[in-house]
């Protein structure tokens, strides 16, 4: 993936960051749990220092909430106190088609280096703690700016493609020294105990089939995007037939015609490169998972042939 102009290297995460995305994704049971990641950046690299929670937009009591004002006004209350209060990015629990166009007025804004850091609550239900920053690529961004025209023949010449819409950066998780030191202690105290073999646990059948479902709704949703395209065109054969036709005078109906039908395409073919991405990215988790699944039924297989 083709880094952008100003491409950072390393990410570096908090710990209090990182728990605060855990047990904000944890009270979310149903929805996705979003919010904003604050930091600084340093030469190549990007510190994310803090995050606060977005309130749930489906909640009755947030639906006349301006989100607007509640950014500006917590960020100010940070600026306050003296903490870093630059945004640089925002954390969704999530992995879904809307991901690409948030990033969007994220990386135009006055920090292009923003991320999106998505955890995955499942991966962590089973013991892993699953962590990915994300950016759009140059010819993404290009691409994805404008937001009522998106042009197939440009994403085409950029060798814009599912594969190429992120790059995804290093997550490094980093603690003081006092935090470190604080947790040898609790290690050593919590090392013989009765959880000491769960990271043997083989009850991973159930997030397994949630991936898979939620794969093959999208790939559902891909086979009707290319059924579209199909159908898009024999009415543009038909349609080019027709012009051929007409006498100059009535052309200009038909070319107002051809221009609603190729703004059509042109969302249709947008909606399936985001689909595509993230069909991608389901595989890769799937294949990720599997893999480590498999190692623990190996791991246990041995133990008990002995």
């Amino acid at each position: 993936m083709s880094p952008t102009s100003n491409a950072i290297k390393d990410v570096f995460v908090d710990a209090v960051v990182i728990l605060k995305i855990i047990k904000h994704a944890h009270e979310e049971t149903t929805d996705a749990a979003q919010g904003v990641l604050l930091g600084l950046v340093k030469d190549s690299t990007l510190e994310v220092t803090n995050c606060f929670p977005l309130p749930n937009q489906n909640k009755p009591e947030n639906l006349d909430l301006d989100f607007g004002q509640y950014q500006r006004g917590f960020i100010k209350t940070l600026r306050r106190v003296n903490y870093d209060y630059l945004q640089v990015g925002f954390y969704d629990s999530s992995f879904n088609r809307s991901l690409a166009q948030s990033m969007v007025p994220y990386q135009l804004s006055e920090v292009e280096e923003s991320i999106a850091l998505v955890y995955d609550q499942a991966l962590a239900a089973q013991g892993y703690i699953s962590l990915k920053a994300f950016r759009l690529t140059a010819a993404a961004l290009e691409n994805l700016k404008n937001e009522d025209y998106f042009s197939p023949d440009s994403a085409r010449q950029a060798n814009l493609n599912f594969e190429s819409l992120f790059e995804e950066l290093p997550v490094v998780f980093r603690n003081s020294h006092l935090v470190n030191s604080l947790l040898c202690e609790i290690d050593e105290q919590t090392r013989v105990g009765s959880k000491a073999n769960t990271f043997l646990d083989l009850g991973t059948s159930g997030n397994l089939d949630r991936q898979l479902r939620s794969l093959i709704d999208h790939v559902d949703e891909f086979a009707s995007d290319a059924m579209r395209y199909t159908t898009y065109q024999k009415q543009l054969q038909r349609q080019q037939g027709r012009r051929n036709q007409r006498d100059s005078n009535r052309r200009n109906d038909y070319d107002e015609d051809f221009e609603r039908m190729g703004k059509l395409h042109s969302q249709s073919r947008r909606s399936a490169l985001l689909n595509a991405s993230q069909i991608n990215h389901q595989c890769d988790n799937i294949n990720e998972f599997a893999v480590q699944g498999l190692a623990k039924l190996f791991m246990a297989q041995a133990v008990h042939d002995k």
